[in-house]
């Protein structure tokens, strides 16, 4: 197993050595993703995703403009639009 794992590293290396920069960075940037994987519950993938994120920095917007009725809670919202 340790000498796969060697070999691999080699057969990376000498990989990455002919790539351009922005190559280099493509594959940091997925070994980053790899790792960030293993310690993202599968559950709560989506929220991680670009989509999502977007939409939470919308939401903080409006929170900040003060756009948001109530305390931002569907819950609250309702007790607000009845009350």
């Amino acid at each position: 197993m340790d000498t796969t794992v060697t070999q691999y590293k080699k057969e990376l290396l000498k990989e990455i050595k002919g790539l351009p920069f922005d190559k280099v960075k493509e594959v940091l940037n997925f070994i980053c993703f790899i790792k960030a994987k293993e310690a993202i519950d599968p559950a709560q993938a989506y929220f991680w995703t670009k989509k999502w994120q977007k939409m939470e920095k919308g939401a903080d917007r409006d929170r900040k403009r003060g756009t948001v009725i109530g305390n931002g809670t569907v819950n609250d919202l309702l007790k607000k639009l009845k009350g």
